[in-house]
């Protein structure tokens, strides 16, 4: 009797599944469910700037200190044009442009530093739309310029600093970023991503990592210890075998370079760089979602560029303490052929609210990075910001960093850095 009754739970689960693809399958000809996917993520432990992370922030607008003088309407027009399309099609666009001001204090050099930055962000549900197991094809393209004689991003370098006092915000120009499908099976508990992309988005990054919106200094809004190829071709998947429980792993062309497509290497050259990452994500009774893992990557060596290989581990730790305050720690370790960054550890917090606006976020963290070559020097951070949300599309952050025994300035005990950000999107 228990045999037949598994053979007809089985039979009736493969069924199910088959008419959740033949929809998904039909969407573009009119079998499409109205229901939004229940979430998109590729792995508990990706980066806030991931592109579905990125479009989620734009979809969640929050009101802001000058929403009633109206000067967005135009925008609150084209966003939910934008939300109407999605609902009836699946087909999820945003539109970001940030703009980041930077000013050096008492180092090596006080040249300002000013740049913008535009990004477009598609994601398009075309398997399974209003099922846990979706097919989705995600797309993004950006423009990075200067504004003014220098962009921030060649600041740190100036200044002798170990790690970059911003991350991104360089004059790059247009490339195309991400082209893949991320496919979901088994009610979503294994998750496959393969296309171009940047592994770096989905694993070694900390809840706070993101320079759009959160810390400027690249010790907080990358992992500075971790040799990321840029973007290109990449495999990777998620496997949930617990709702508390994550496997995350992937591998990418070690030769990727953003600006440029990189799929003809992969007939050339196979130096590959890995990456494997377990997670638990517990809910603990009075406080709340939290994420601790433990990764492990290793970067082939690069003979066309004479480069060796690397290794290294990361450790981390966020944990939401109340409504309105988080926090996280990161421990990262590596051989440091390739980063310079031996050892690096960091600890910090964001909160709602300081100044009466849940709206509005203020973050403060520590970091201390220990080089591999001796002609560096231990180097220490402290970064502060607030962000105001200004409107329902905009937000304005001001921030400040102190750099203590900046690493590759041994003359300078200390520097300042200042900067203000401003984000529009829609």
């Amino acid at each position: 009797m228990s045999s037949t009754r598994f053979i007809i739970n089985s039979t009736q689960r493969i069924i199910t599944r088959a008419i959740r693809l033949a929809c998904g399958i039909g969407a573009l000809a009119g079998c499409m469910l109205m229901a939004e996917d229940p979430d998109v993520e590729f792995s508990p432990g990706e980066a806030s700037t991931a592109p579905e992370e990125e479009l989620d922030e734009i979809y969640r607008t929050q009101p802001g200190y000058l929403d009633p003088l109206g000067f967005e309407r135009p925008l609150d027009w084209m966003s939910d044009g934008l939300n109407r399309f999605y609902q009836d099609t699946g087909f999820r666009l945003g539109v970001a442009h940030t703009m980041l001001f930077g000013q050096p204090t008492g180092g090596l050099s006080d040249h300002s530093g000013l740049a913008g930055d535009l990004d477009i962000m598609s994601s398009w549900t075309l398997l399974g739309r209003g099922t846990e197991d979706t097919g989705r094809l995600v797309a993004t393209v950006e423009y990075r310029y200067e504004l003014g004689g220098q962009t921030p991003s060649v600041i740190g370098g100036q200044n002798g600093t170990l790690i970059n006092t911003v991350n991104t915000f360089n004059d790059r120009g247009g490339v195309v970023r991400d082209a893949y499908w991320i496919q979901r099976l088994f009610d979503a508990r294994l998750r496959i991503l393969v296309g171009r992309a940047d592994i770096s988005d989905y694993v070694g990054a900390h809840l706070m990592q993101n320079v759009n919106n959160s810390f400027v200094s690249r010790h907080f809004s990358a992992n500075p210890a971790v040799p990321f190829p840029g973007h290109g071709p990449m495999a990777g998947f998620s496997l949930r075998p617990t709702d508390e429980f994550y496997i995350t792993a992937g591998t990418a062309n070690a030769y990727n370079n953003t600006r440029t497509a990189g799929f003809d290497s992969l007939t050339d050259e196979w130096e590959l760089f890995t990456y494997a990452e377990i997670g638990y994500t517990p809910t603990l009774e009075g406080l709340g979602a939290g994420r601790y893992s433990l990764g492990y990557w290793n970067m082939d060596a690069r003979s066309a560029d004479r480069l060796p290989s690397d290794q290294g581990i990361t450790v981390i730790a966020d944990q939401r303490l109340t409504e309105n305050m988080q926090v996280f720690a990161r421990y990262a370790y590596s051989d440091a052929t390739l980063t310079n960054i031996r050892q690096l550890a960091q600890a910090g917090v964001g909160i709602n609210g300081v100044l009466g606006r849940d709206e509005d976020l203020t973050g403060l963290a520590v970091s201390f990075a220990q080089p591999q070559r001796s002609a560096s020097r231990n180097e220490k951070v402290v970064d502060l910001f607030h962000r105001f949300q200004a409107t329902r599309h905009s937000q304005l952050s001001l921030g400040a960093q102190l750099i203590i025994d900046p690493g590759n300035a041994p003359t300078e005990d200390a520097m300042g850095f200042f900067y203000a950000r401003l984000r529009t999107s829609f």
